[in-house]
């Protein structure tokens, strides 16, 4: 019989939940909605946190889910073991306050026996120790030999772990692990001193939580009015064990990104243990990004950004090990998307997104995977000679563990491969510092991973439930105004208030609302709330499980909770926003057309005042390309098109054409907006009712906003002809001054230029350097080692072209050469670099300048052989130099 696939184990799982009563609903985002205690989803229940708590607005009792999850503080395990992963997928079923441990128990066994094929004898289960109620239904319901029931403390078998003795407070319960035993004919461990099954022998395929007792601060544990489920089973274990893979990588989840990289190195998968490690590394870490990205989790220097990008550089970096020196994860996406596109149709519809920055990525990284390799060498010359530090050359350098796991960890540079180098330098690494910082680091992710002790604290949502307030019924599409109760005025601490006075900054919940609340890029609206004691501005508006939240400050009066109200959003401002939110669709649709079809939206900002639209493009557009962008919206709005917003099914929509918004998750139902046969997306968003409304619509500025990402901002409307007002009165200022008549100014202006031109000419002609002096001072300070002529040399004041001759010639005076000239003036350090294409290997003229001119608060590049940048950090011109000694010096010795 041919083994389950992943998406057979996947959807059985599915079919038998929903026909024991559960409602399926989709995977949550891995970016979690609403829940700032998480960086991102780690398990099935974090959607589900307020229906634990008996205050949720779900409809179900019982749900089943398969839910994309993203854990890292193993990071380092990935690849090394064969069950760590990153990414990961956990079939879930829950009860909240129905079923109990019987039912649990009994329909999970039946999933893995009957549904899945496990033979009884290839299965054990364990217990929480005190747990009698789970070990009574195992033997006596289920009928499983006492001896196939293992009992262990709260460590194992408790959530969260050792919660009985070290908390968190709140919600907890026993748990009952089910494993799959690799060797079904040996005798059982023996009992007597056994905390947990042996991972060799025993793989968890599944847990289920007992969500039982509430922790008090004293410890005791008080059993909740309401007792809860929530189960876990990790798919890739699951179908590991039932295609009979030695470990998870070899299952048709991951085998063709094993494949498809032994094409692209030239080494199959299985030839080299140690390659084998990098490629299932980056096997496992290029769905995590893939998925990260297609759910708006973009790479960055703080917080999920950060992870994100940490995960991206270890992978590129180990492709950078096996032989790929160039970018190559981004080729892997669509294969990431054949893969697992049915069941997360995210990563297909944002493939060209995650292409884009994924490739950005990498060419970034591999800058500064080079620019490692120069930290390396400049920490290597200024570190004491080896042995100096403590007496004896066997010693490590002192500092070199905390400056390894530096490499490591922000340039992700090889531990590896900084301790060979400093061996070859007659340096030793010290591994104990090393690995002190790696631990700290360690304990740092499993904190910020950890159960939070507000992990299941109330938010405002449900205390306003508590308080009686129902959601708040938006009316703003069809009205600006509307009169409600003014449910409840929230204060510091989110806590309920029955009034608030002059002056006071609060939170205002009506039971009906004309104010847009701030999402999918637009700003929340601004305006009013005036009731009969006293008014509020409210400056913002923003949702919360259904909530109108309406950040007010009350500038009239009082305000008293339950009052009626009447809520006024400012209509000037809404109607400028609507403008601008429907040029966002235009410009969208527009950028596909002129760019490609790769163009994918990638963040946005509809204000009033302007619209700013990220978009994925690898390269810079051109000044023609922007004017087709903007003509063409131009074009749509002059021919005054109806918009058309409606209601439909999420696969109606889809398969109409209609284009998801990027990071953003929808429900069964979504509103479209249809803007002719230009543009169609999702949107809740509000908008113009013809595009000829917009008026008119200008790009005011492009820029680079991350690799692969780029940035649009635009105005229309009345701020677009405030624009054409403020440009035509500097024109006219320009005219005046230059005593021409406006359509003149231009030629003026390049008659000018031109003038300068020749001027500058002229006076650099007359103070040209002596550069056979120049020479003679900088061929007197070249070192000459092992054949190899380099030199740093500094001269204030030389043009570039000078720097360059000047390099050139000492250069011909003998090669090997390689040399790095500084030059200061009118506030700036130019630097230019000469590298004999013999050294190569050692040494780039082009990611030297770069590094240089980087230290110098600037930047640069160009060939390998001859390169310029320069830098405005005038006083760290000695530090730069330094590190071109460094450099050079690396580059005579190796």
């Amino acid at each position: 019989m041919k083994p389950l696939t992943a998406a057979e184990i996947r959807a059985r799982y599915l079919k038998f939940f929903e026909q024991n009563g559960h409602k399926v609903l989709a995977s949550d985002s891995l970016v979690p909605a609403n829940d700032p205690t998480l960086l991102f989803t780690g398990a099935g229940m974090n959607q589900f946190k307020d229906m634990f708590l008996g205050k949720g607005t779900l409809p179900w009792r019982r749900v089943a889910t398969a839910q994309k999850c993203l854990r890292v503080p193993d990071l380092d395990n990935v690849g090394l073991t064969p069950r760590h992963h990153t990414f990961f997928e956990m079939l879930g079923n829950f009860s909240f306050g129905d079923y109990f441990k019987r039912e649990c128990i009994a329909w999970i066994w039946q999933f893995f026996h009957e549904v899945c094929g496990i033979p009884k004898e290839r299965m054990v289960v364990t217990v929480y120790t005190d747990d009698d109620e789970a070990f009574e239904v195992w033997t006596r319901h289920l009928g499983l030999a006492p001896e196939k029931v293992f009992r262990f403390g709260e460590k194992e078998n408790f959530w969260p772990a050792e919660a009985p003795s070290k908390g968190p407070n709140g919600p907890c319960g026993p748990c009952s692990e089910i494993y799959f035993d690799a060797r079904p004919g040996e005798p059982y461990p023996a009992r007597q001193g056994l905390d947990s099954l042996p991972g060799d022998r025993f793989t968890e395929i599944g847990n289920c939580v007992f969500t039982q007792f509430d922790r008090q601060a004293d410890g005791t544990l008080r059993p909740l009015p309401q007792k809860n489920i929530d189960v876990g089973l990790g798919l890739e274990r699951i179908a590991a064990v039932l295609q009979g893979a030695k470990n998870n990588f070899e299952t048709e989840l991951f085998r063709p990104y094993l494949d498809h990289l032994g094409a692209a190195c030239g080494t199959a998968y299985g030839a080299d243990a140690r390659r084998d490690v990098r490629m299932r590394r980056i096997a496992d870490h290029v769905r995590a990004i893939t998925f990260c990205i297609a759910d708006g989790a973009l790479p960055g220097n703080e917080g999920r950004g950060y992870v994100v990008r940490k995960i991206l550089r270890r992978a590129a970096r180990d492709g950078y090990e096996l032989g790929l020196q160039r970018p190559f994860l981004f080729e892997m996406v669509d294969l990431v998307g054949r893969l697992m596109g049915d069941q997360y149709p995210e990563v297909r519809e944002n493939a060209g997104q995650c292409r884009a920055v994924i490739r950005g990525e990498e060419e970034s990284f591999l800058t500064v995977y080079r620019q490692g390799l120069v930290r390396l060498e400049e920490f290597l010359a200024k570190a004491p000679p080896p042995g100096a530090s403590r007496g004896s050359p066997q010693q490590p350098t002192l500092g070199s563990g905390e400056f390894a796991f530096l490499l490591h960890d922000t340039y992700g540079f090889p531990v590896d491969i900084t301790q060979k180098l400093m061996e070859e330098r007659g340096h030793r690494l010290d591994e104990n510092g090393f690995e002190a910082a790696m631990e700290a680091q360690r304990q740092r992710a499993r904190a910020s991973m950890a159960t939070a002790d507000a992990v299941f604290t109330a938010s405002v949502a449900v205390k306003l439930r508590d308080a009686g307030a129902t959601p708040s019924a938006f009316v703003g599409y069809q009205q600006l105004t509307a009169t409600a109760d003014l449910q409840a005025i929230v204060g510091d601490g989110d806590a309920l208030l029955p009034r608030a006075g002059l002056g006071q900054k609060v939170v205002l919940v009506a039971a009906a609302t004309p104010f847009y609340a701030q999402g999918g890029g637009q700003v929340g609206d601004r305006g009013h709330l005036r009731s009969p004691t006293g008014t509020a501005q409210i400056g913002n508006t923003t949702a919360l499980d259904g909530f109108h939240l309406h950040q007010a400050v009350v500038t009239e009066g009082h305000l008293e909770a339950g009052q009626a109200c009447r809520l006024e959003v400012d209509e000037a401002a809404r109607r400028a926003t609507e403008r601008n939110h429907t040029a966002t669709h235009l410009l969208h649709a527009a950028l596909k057309k002129v760019l490609g079809p790769h163009v994918s939206q990638a963040g946005s900002e509809v204000a009033p005042e302007r619209l700013r639209f990220d978009y994925t493009q690898p390269e810079k557009p051109t000044a023609e390309q922007l004017q087709r962008v903007e003509d063409e919206v131009n074009q749509q709005i002059l021919l005054a098109i109806d918009v058309e917003a409606r209601v439909q099914p999420l696969d109606a929509a889809r398969a109409a054409g209609f284009v998801a918004l990027f990071g953003e998750k929808y429900g069964e139902q979504v509103r479209t907006l249809q803007v002719g046969e230009f543009s169609r997306e999702l949107c809740g968003g509000t908008h113009v009712r013809n595009s000829g409304s917009i008026g008119c619509f200008r790009i005011v500025a492009e820029t680079a906003v991350a690799a692969g990402t780029r940035r649009l901002e635009a105005v229309t409307g009345l701020a677009a002809l405030e624009l054409a007002r403020q440009e035509r009165a500097q024109l006219h200022a320009l005219a005046t001054g230059l005593k021409v008549p406006t359509g003149k100014v231009v030629e003026r202006v390049r008659e000018l230029a031109d003038e300068l031109k020749q001027v500058r000419k002229e006076l650099e002609k007359a103070l040209a350097p002596d550069l056979d002096a120049e020479l003679a001072r900088l061929s007197a300070a070249v070192v000459s080692e092992h054949g190899v002529r380099t030199v740093v040399f500094e001269r204030p004041g030389l043009q570039a072209r000078d720097a360059q001759e000047l390099l050139k010639r000492a250069q011909r005076q003998g090669e090997p050469f390689a040399g790095v000239l500084f030059s200061a003036g009118g506030g700036d350090v130019q630097v230019s670099a000469a590298v004999s294409a013999s050294l190569h290997d050692r040494l780039r003229a082009g990611d030297l300048v770069k590094t240089l001119a980087g230290l110098l608060g600037g930047g640069g590049g160009g060939r390998p052989e001859f390169a310029q940048g320069k830098g405005r950090d005038v006083a760290r011109t000695g530090e730069a130099m330094a590190a071109a000694a460094a450099a050079l010096q690396a580059a005579r010795t190796r």
